[in-house]
């Protein structure tokens, strides 16, 4: 069809609300964030890598059953790689920005009073991330260190982006 016959004089288009999913919304993120550090991160902080991992195993039932399984086996089980998400990035940005938590040192990332506030709303209610908070209290706040998550990422390192 030829551009002389389509006539158009005129295009508008309506916007229209769409539904973002939970796992997108910054506040969801950010509560994911506040219970992470204060379930499982000693003195609630948390470098960047370590949020991601675990954003990632509450993304879905398989990811939590394989980050579970994987500390159960005393790490001996595979785990090979975790996903980097934007949406956690920006998540972080806000919860800094809403003073719920602070860079500290430069590039770890700490729970703040108002976050702890937070934290105490969320856990106040039984029925709000309950499959998140069972989940974050069986790891608690030894399981998996700092330590644990950079010779994870070694061992990735070594496996599969050397090859």
């Amino acid at each position: 069809m030829k551009e002389q016959e389509l006539n158009i004089k005129k295009l508008s288009f309506t916007q229209r609300p769409i539904p973002i999913p939970a796992d997108y919304r910054p506040m969801y993120k950010i509560a994911l964030i506040v219970l992470t550090l204060r379930l499982c991160c000693r003195a609630e902080t948390s470098n960047l890598l370590k949020l991601h991992l675990f954003s990632w195993a509450l993304s879905s039932d398989k990811n939590i059953s394989k980050l579970r399984d994987y500390v159960t086996s005393n790490f001996q089980t595979d785990f090979s790689v975790w996903s980097i998400e934007p949406a956690l990035n920006r998540a972080l940005q806000y919860a800094i920005a809403e003073n719920i938590c602070e860079v500290v040192n430069g590039k770890n990332y700490k729970l703040t009073e108002k976050g702890f506030k937070f934290y105490q709303m969320i856990n106040s209610d039984t029925e709000l991330f309950d499959k998140e908070k069972s989940f974050l209290n069986f790891i608690g706040k030894s399981k998996i260190t700092d330590s644990r998550i950079n010779a994870m990422s070694n061992q990735w390192n070594i496996n599969y982006a050397e090859n």
